[in-house]
């Protein structure tokens, strides 16, 4: 934050030159500062993708290539660094610029395809439009990140795998599972919202304007909180939590498998292909080799129940009974 005030406060339209400087530098330090010399895997895959486009442009081969090195160069981070435990080392800011450097591949071919129209916007962002916007976001952050410490205080993960956890009676630990998988799934959002407040008030996530004419900020938005915090199906989770990765694997995974014919094959080698692309401990091929089945069987039984028409007469003539059935839904999905 005092990084994005100063820049905004002191460079903000200042000579471009100098501002580029102010970045890079910043971002070399922080990097440095975080994970050493490591970044110099970061800065050898950033330059072979770019020899690699220099030299074959936008094509069929440059995106094989680029995608094999940087999905091996990645893989082969995870296996050299990877232990028992979390791991935050150099391969975490890896694994999204892999996918950064591996999505501009695709763009490039994709743009020397015609467009019927190119839409250039360009509007002047007030100084004062983006700070209250971004401290907000900060402040959602902070609130994120004292539930996430007070809720693993009370739930260790150690406690899962204790005997007074073993002698809880079953749906006791059906909830604690739940409570526990929710709470920890917010260090992840507090790390986010933090990231975004920083971003917004850089003014990096401006994203137009909504259709009463103000200002939109969620060009980085990575979470939907309120969709999250009230999702009563399995998918409200996939379009609510870690956005931009789910985007990125529909728009250059899922819909570039259309040639296999099916949905459910585009959907079950986008999500094997996140679970190689998360690394190699077990738990991240069960996930998502669960998330498969659970979409799969929850768009099938919400198709039945949709065309049962005696059924959703009876609901819509009960809203008691619709209110009742969402909270269940609510607590089956927490």
């Amino acid at each position: 934050l005092p990084i994005a005030l100063l820049h905004r406060y002191i460079l903000y339209g200042k000579c471009p030159v100098c501002q580029h400087i102010f970045f890079a530098t910043c971002g070399v330090l922080i990097c440095l500062w975080n994970y050493g010399l490591n970044i110099l895997h970061s800065a050898a895959t950033v330059y072979v993708t770019y020899r690699v486009l220099k030299r074959l442009g936008g094509s069929s081969l440059s995106i094989i290539i680029i995608f094999i090195f940087n999905m091996a160069y990645l893989l082969c981070g995870y296996y050299m660094t990877s232990t028992d435990d979390y791991d935050i080392k150099w391969t975490m800011p890896q694994c999204v610029l892999a996918l950064r450097l591996i999505g501009l591949s695709f763009n490039l071919l994709d743009g020397q395809k015609p467009e019927n129209s190119v839409n250039s916007v360009k509007e002047e962002i007030k100084l004062h439009d983006c700070i209250i916007p971004g401290i907000s976001r900060m402040f959602l952050g902070f609130i994120y990140l004292i539930f996430y410490q007070l809720g693993t205080s009370y739930i260790p993960n150690q406690y899962l795998l204790s005997a007074e956890f073993q002698e809880q009676t079953f749906f006791k630990r059906l909830f604690t599972i739940g409570f526990w998988g929710h709470i920890n799934l917010y260090k992840y959002i507090c790390c986010w919202l933090l990231a975004e407040g920083v971003c917004t008030t850089f003014g990096l996530t401006y994203n137009r304007k909504n259709k009463d004419g103000r200002p939109l900020w969620n060009g980085c938005e990575n979470v939907k909180l309120l969709k999250f915090e009230t999702a009563s199906h399995f998918n409200d989770y996939i379009l609510s939590f870690n956005i931009n990765t789910n985007t990125w694997c529909a728009e250059y995974i899922y819909k570039r498998l259309k040639f296999l014919g099916s949905k459910i094959y585009s959907q079950f080698f986008t999500l094997a292909f996140l679970a190689v692309w998360h690394g190699f401990h077990s738990g991240y091929y069960l996930c998502f080799f669960l998330e498969f089945m659970i979409m799969f069987a929850e768009k099938d039984l919400t198709q039945i129940l949709t065309k049962q028409q005696k059924l959703q007469s009876f609901l819509d003539s009960h809203p008691a009974l619709q209110i009742l059935i969402r909270i269940l839904m609510m607590m089956h999905t927490f």
